[in-house]
């Protein structure tokens, strides 16, 4: 019996294959090179596929991920030595400089959405959304959430993921024919089993959604949760001015680059009066035995690291090094350069909708988009070959379908309008 014989027998797996077999089919690549070779040939055969793909394509992608332009001061922090670790500062006494650093990550992002408090970061947007439902869980104890009816796929997996053997009931709300929530059908929905609340600034459509502001005139004893774009505060009203109880984002838009899709960060604030309900860690602003002013970990469940079945989260780390490039971000950005950003994309996307509909491509909504943008639109073999990408079909990250294939096109700060205007020609002709 061969050495690999021995050791799947001994994990009782029948192949190889079988140690991989939680991936989804979809989501394994095999690179076949062929027989063993040696490190360098390996490097050279790796690297002569990677001249295949494919290089200055026009980027209208979006949806959760987008290629913003982030200042190389930013990397250039980021890379140094006493931030490049993936250790936790767990201890406060050699560890004040990256203590420090989130800390005042922490402070900024709760200026940015005027909420109480920001622990230190999560892994993704998408996870922060799924802990925010369990901590409204904790706070409340009630059985009901609900949720957008066009929500993400993905996010609505995460979210069941999360509260599996909670036994909560997820109920969705509806749309009106603008594009935004329907506050009527959601009012007809929140009861006194209502636990939590989920809405989406910019909304799944990418419309700014004007009537989130209203639902914490509805939403009775249940908790908000409020899925913001951190890029569109530069614009538009903080989650914390419209009562929202726990506000969640993904924060990659904030220093980091798109980078294949990941890594992410989860941005993740919330009213101090659900301190002790919240995951992940606080770092907290304290004096040393001399009296000097020192960083420590103000507040972290030790059950996450030791008893495990009494955890607030199951998040044993964060993001640290994301946190502090967030932080390097809109440090160097200010108020004013995130409202000037947040404002070039929402005049991209009104060049976008303007110069498609000239091109007889019409948008699904009317209404004011912050980056992604829907179009009656599903042709997207067109794009491949004139080297665009983007194209994201509704139906492809939503279970929501009442507009066929409709599918987004979206812009940032970046967006040339000469490849604004480039995009609607290819697809109008």
């Amino acid at each position: 019996m061969s050495e690999t014989d021995e050791i799947l027998d001994y994990l009782n797996v029948k192949s190889v294959d079988g140690l991989f077999s939680d991936i989804p089919d979809r989501l394994k690549v095999s690179l076949d090179l062929g027989k063993p070779m040696d490190e360098f040939s390996t490097i050279r055969a790796i690297e002569d596929m990677g001249r295949k793909n494919k290089a200055g394509n026009m980027n209208f992608l979006g949806n959760g991920i987008y290629d913003r332009f982030v200042p190389p001061l930013v990397d250039e922090i980021i890379g140094r030595n006493e931030f490049l670790t993936s250790y936790t500062p767990y201890q406060p006494e050699i560890s004040q400089g990256i203590l420090h650093s989130l800390f005042e990550y922490q402070s900024i992002i709760s200026d940015l959405t005027e909420m109480d408090i920001t622990n230190s970061s999560m892994y993704d947007g998408f996870t922060s959304l799924a802990e925010a439902v369990r901590m409204a869980y904790r706070i409340n104890g009630k059985s009901e959430v609900l949720i957008p009816e066009n929500i993400y796929k993905s996010q609505l997996s995460i979210i069941k993921n999360y509260t599996e053997g909670l036994n909560l009931k997820i109920i969705t709300y509806g749309f009106g024919t603008d594009g935004l929530l329907d506050l009527e059908d959601l009012k007809s929905k929140v009861t006194s089993d209502t636990s939590a609340i989920i809405v989406e600034n910019p909304n799944v459509f990418g419309l700014i959604d004007e009537n989130a502001f209203h639902v914490s005139e509805i939403k009775k004893d249940s908790i908000l949760i409020t899925y913001y774009d951190p890029v569109s505060l530069g614009f538009i009203i903080p989650p914390g001015e419209y009562g929202t109880d726990i506000a969640v984002a993904e924060g990659q838009q904030l220093g980091t680059h798109m980078n294949y899709g990941g890594p992410l960060l989860g941005l993740f604030s919330f009213k101090k009066e659900y301190v002790h309900r919240s995951p992940g860690r606080l770092i907290g602003l304290s004096k040393d035995s001399e009296g000097k002013k020192a960083f420590v970990m103000t507040l972290q469940a030790r059950e996450q690291h030791i008893r495990r079945s009494r955890a607030m989260s199951n998040i044993c780390s964060n993001q640290a090094l994301l946190a502090v490039a967030s932080l390097a971000y809109l440090s160097i950005m200010g108020s004013e350069g995130l409202r000037k950003i947040a404002l070039i994309t929402m005049n991209k996307s009104r060049k976008l909708k303007n110069n498609m509909k000239s091109a007889g491509i019409k948008p699904v909504f009317d209404g004011i988009n912050f980056s992604d943008n829907l179009f009656y639109f599903d042709r997207l073999e067109i794009l491949e070959s004139n080297n665009i990408s983007g194209g994201i079909r509704l139906s492809s990250i939503s279970e929501y379908n009442g507009y066929g294939n409709a599918s987004f096109f979206s812009v940032t700060e970046k967006t040339g309008d000469e490849n604004i205007e480039k995009l609607a020609k290819i697809l109008g002709d």
